[in-house]
């Protein structure tokens, strides 16, 4: 997809500003009250702006097109972005242990009022839209990084929620509801930089992205193919690399053996969209009887 790094950069570029926005409301209304479960929120808002930043820069230098260095191309620097989404994580969850720590030893009831439920449901809006439209995004494009960076917005919401509960709690005569639901918020931003840090690590370590068995189904019902084994994968969702081995008639020649060969890596790339790569070794049906005995 010759457009793909140019229409993700754009779409984090809107979610960055709208995200800064949430940010800032969030801290600039969380200060005013003195609120540290919506400054902890505000905090949050804020990561998911910063990773937006290394989401542009590492979309820009997986973009680049494979040279005589990096023969396979840049696109695992996407996935080095991710890693830099669950880093920012779970340096946010430190930070908002340190601030519910302080909240329990020290605590101050924030002055709650209707505009504190206001802003908070205001905010948890954006959120939710902002969530819901990059996901969609990131599964048409194929996008590890926005759909990591979805669950990232997501995980906002769910501490949005929250906080709402605990300034209820606090206007029912509960302060410590306040640093408790902070302590709340930072352990779940801690498990979502757990879960995006194991996901990434797959395709670090390439871990088989298909089936090996659905492959070869595929692959024999093209005429000439006696067998498929070997079948390997790896990569990223939208950039999978696989390479083969099929036994063909030892009398097929060189010229047609190459055919059937091409055959097979078009008859992947039509069925598996993900696939970019095939690599496609060519045995003589004897050869692997033999090798067997």
């Amino acid at each position: 997809m010759n457009d793909y790094a140019p229409r993700v950069r754009k779409l984090l570029a809107y979610i960055l500003i709208a995200n800064l926005t949430v940010a800032a409301v969030k801290w600039a209304y969380g200060w005013f009250i003195g609120s540290v479960s919506i400054l902890a929120d505000g905090y949050h808002s804020f990561f998911d702006g910063t990773s937006n930043v290394i989401g542009l820069i590492g979309i820009w230098m997986a973009s680049h097109p494979p040279d005589s260095q990096h023969p396979y191309g840049h696109s695992k620097y996407e996935t080095f972005a991710t890693v830099g989404i669950a880093a920012l994580l779970f340096t946010t969850c430190v930070h908002i242990l340190i601030d519910a720590v302080k909240g329990f030893a020290n605590p101050v009831p924030p002055e709650i009022t209707a505009a504190s439920f206001g802003v908070m449901a205001l905010t948890l809006a954006c959120n939710v839209f902002i969530t819901t439209f990059e996901l969609k995004r990131g599964k048409e494009l194929g996008s590890d990084f926005l759909i990591a960076d979805a669950k990232h917005t997501l995980s906002d919401v769910y501490v949005t929620i929250s906080v709402i509960l605990g300034l209820a709690a606090v206007k029912m005569g509960y302060p410590k509801a306040d640093p408790l639901i902070a302590l709340f918020i930072a352990v779940m931003i801690g498990k979502l930089g757990y879960e995006i840090l194991r996901e990434t690590s797959d395709v670090l370590c390439d871990r088989a992205r298909l089936d090996a068995a659905r492959i070869c189904d595929e692959v024999l019902r093209i005429e000439g193919i006696r067998e498929c084994h070997n079948v390997r994968s790896r990569g990223r969702a939208s950039d999978v690399h696989v390479d083969l081995h099929i036994l063909v008639d030892p009398c097929m020649t060189i010229y047609d053996a190459h055919a059937v060969a091409h055959r097979v890596e078009d008859r992947l790339k039509e069925v598996f969209r993900e696939i970019t790569d095939v690599v496609v070794h060519i045995e003589p049906l004897e050869h692997r009887k033999e090798h067997a005995e």
